[in-house]
């Protein structure tokens, strides 16, 4: 049973921590999905991705032909639900950063699929989730490694892997408008179609 108590705060806020869909059965995943924080229907089930906003993701994803358990599996930058949902501190995804890697390592994705400005920023640094985007079509979904998070650049220094964007699937932010005047849903249709092209090629 996996332990930690590095964050006050996130030990008197969780009702447990919830583990990322990486086991010895799912080694070498195609894709790896990566969110902020689990939210209060993970925090009570034990298990990532499983709210309002999970099941939003997974719809999307099923539509292009990805489903959990076998073509992906999902892990947040912190496994512990912030309260409130807020969004997690630095120095919380500081301390859950070697357990990401660990996740990353073990996992070995093809390609990653940041969900949400929060979980973006951490591999691509600072700035609008637009930019960011906009950044990775025009690398070809290569990470600028001078602006990772330092715990988990080491994987992508040894590994050539793509890395996609898309906003947070919750309500709020999936009907929002992006800065172009289209929801940001149709952005993370975008960016989920080019995903689905580069396994349909393998």
């Amino acid at each position: 049973m996996f332990f930690c108590d590095r964050c006050p705060a996130l030990c008197a806020s969780r009702k447990q921590i919830v583990l990322p869909d990486v086991s010895d059965a799912m080694l070498h995943l195609p894709l790896l999905v990566i969110g902020e924080a689990p939210g209060a229907d993970e925090d009570v089930q034990g298990r990532g991705f499983v709210g309002r906003a999970g099941r939003t993701l997974h719809r999307l994803l099923e539509s292009f032909g990805l489903v959990r358990w076998y073509q992906y599996g999902c892990a947040n930058i912190v496994r512990c639900r912030p309260e409130g949902n807020r969004r997690p501190t630095a120095e919380e995804i500081w301390n859950c950063g070697d357990f990401l890697l660990e996740t990353l390592e073990r996992s070995r994705p093809e390609a990653i699929l940041l969900v949400g400005g929060t979980a973006t920023s951490v591999f691509c640094g600072s700035g609008p989730l637009h930019t960011h985007i906009a950044d990775l079509r025009r690398g070809n979904h290569q990470l600028n490694l001078d602006l990772c998070h330092p715990q988990i650049k080491p994987f992508f220094e040894q590994r050539a892997v793509r890395v996609f964007a898309i906003p947070h699937t919750s309500p709020l932010s999936w009907n929002r408008n992006a800065p172009d005047g289209r929801k940001w849903s149709e952005w993370a249709k975008e960016e989920v179609r080019v995903l689905s092209a580069v396994f349909a090629k393998r």
